[in-house]
């Protein structure tokens, strides 16, 4: 379709019709989100794969916490382990203290829970990009090589693979 097509299309669109409006408001609400969602997931990816290559560091889990997901068109519901984590970095004179967040789906809370409880408290590797100390990275790899979550499930299989969700 081109540009003039796309102009006509709109002229018969009856933009003073209150429920035609909210109904286009809703669709560019949703197909922003989406595509919100994708570049977050695009740049998380990009993190990780680059973080690989980053100095590391001893980090130590802070807190941990559990949050329900939304229920998405009938698939069931996912639950977000998140943790956050302290680090410090050595400069020549100082040493610079930085904290971070990570978080990882699961199907269930009892999981979810489960996993956080093993990093409760726990030192784990950290990657902390050259030059800038403040950006880091926990990668789901590291996580999964010293504190392994039992399979019990073949859905389990799917989330115990780090390819499927780095960060």
């Amino acid at each position: 379709m081109t540009i003039p097509g796309i102009v006509d299309l709109l002229k018969h669109f009856k933009w003073s019709s209150f429920h035609s409006w909210l109904s286009l408001h809703n669709l560019v609400a949703l197909v922003a989100g989406s595509l919100a969602g994708l570049w977050r997931q695009q740049i998380k990816r990009r993190r990780a794969r680059l973080a690989q290559n980053w100095p590391s560091v001893q980090g130590q889990v802070q807190s941990i916490n559990v949050a329900a997901g939304t229920k998405f068109f009938g698939k069931p519901r996912q639950y977000s382990a998140s943790f956050t984590y302290s680090y410090s970095v050595s400069d020549e004179s100082e040493t610079n203290y930085f904290s971070g967040d990570f978080s990882r789906p699961f199907p269930d809370k009892d999981r979810a829970w489960e996993w956080l409880e093993l990093l409760k408290n726990k030192r784990i590797r950290v990657h902390v990009q050259p030059g800038r100390p403040e950006v880091s990275a926990v990668l789901a790899a590291d996580l999964d090589a010293h504190f392994p979550l039992p399979v019990r499930t073949p859905e389990d299989l799917v989330f115990a693979r780090p390819e499927i969700y780095p960060q």
